[in-house]
């Protein structure tokens, strides 16, 4: 009786170790929830601004079309840019990713290029990727406006040069702090279809220098403000899978408590009275 009190005991307090683990790292991610919607909710304004913009430059281009408002139809792969995590413990974030790319993506000829440690194990290890490019930084430090501009002129410089059909960007979307799904956004063409204004008819704007040469210039920006908008799209609902799934794990971890502890206060009545017994039983004996 005594080996299996012991065995529960020792279970009781491996829980409880773990229990301080998990509760600390919801602790952690909570913090960061709350760090990343912030940045969510700057980005966001700017984002959606440089889209209204480029949208108006776009629909008012009427002479010479720019190429960015069109795909490189002679090549055949795309460029799809995967936004996962790079530490674990995040429940089904990294895999709805990995599911969505497998819908989604021509294995033999689009180009994968992970952002994320888990996005790169998983894609360098599954031989039916032909084409995955590991050069590209993690989403932890692109943050750094000198890795957003470097990927950005990485993006710009491989579609100008026609290596890639198009430019397709993998999140994963926050709709509240339960719910999230995976969501792909084209980067390069743009693809921004605005409303014209109804006194646009007969009193066009005019645009010094032309729309053209603007969305040329402005072109790096859009791609930095929409990346880093998404990426803290991205991290935003990481956080918040991980702190459900942390959540998660202490209220099992308090059931399985409860089980065990009640399992052990039956065992340890037991014992107590199988030895009152034996007490009362020796005593009977000596007394004969």
């Amino acid at each position: 009786m005594s080996l299996g009190l012991n065995k529960t005991k020792r279970r009781i307090a491996s829980i409880q170790s773990t229990q301080k683990i998990t509760k600390a790292m919801g602790m952690v991610a909570t913090v960061k929830l709350k760090r990343f919607r912030s940045v969510l909710d700057k980005g966001k304004e700017y984002a959606d601004g440089l889209r209204e913009t480029m949208g108006e430059l776009f629909l008012h281009d009427f002479e010479t079309r720019t190429h960015y408002g069109s795909e490189n139809e002679e090549v055949q792969g795309s460029l799809y840019i995967v936004i996962t995590s790079s530490l674990g413990l995040c429940a089904g974030y990294n895999n709805n990713i990995f599911k969505y790319v497998e819908e989604h993506v021509d294995k033999e000829h689009d180009i994968i290029a992970p952002l994320g440690e888990r996005g790169k194990a998983h894609f360098s290890h599954d031989p039916s990727y032909k084409n995955v490019e590991l050069d590209f930084p993690n989403v932890d430090k692109v943050f750094d406006a000198k890795q957003i501009n470097a990927l950005c002129l990485q993006i710009k410089n491989r579609f100008n040069e026609r290596k890639i059909r198009k430019v397709v960007l993998i999140f994963t979307e926050y709709i509240n702090s339960i719910s999230f799904e995976p969501r792909e956004e084209t980067l390069l063409p743009v693809q921004i279809t605005p409303t014209p204004r109804k006194d646009e008819d007969y009193c066009p704007p005019i645009f010094e220098p032309s729309a053209r040469e603007q969305i040329h210039l402005l072109m790096p920006y859009y791609l930095g403000g929409v990346l880093n908008h998404r990426i803290a799209e991205s991290q935003l609902s990481e956080q918040a899978s991980r702190r459900n799934a942390m959540d998660n794990a202490n209220d099992n971890a308090d059931e399985l408590l409860n089980k065990l502890t009640i399992e052990y206060n039956k065992a340890r009545q037991s014992a107590i009275t199988q030895e009152i017994v034996e007490v009362v039983s020796g005593a009977s004996n000596a007394t004969k």
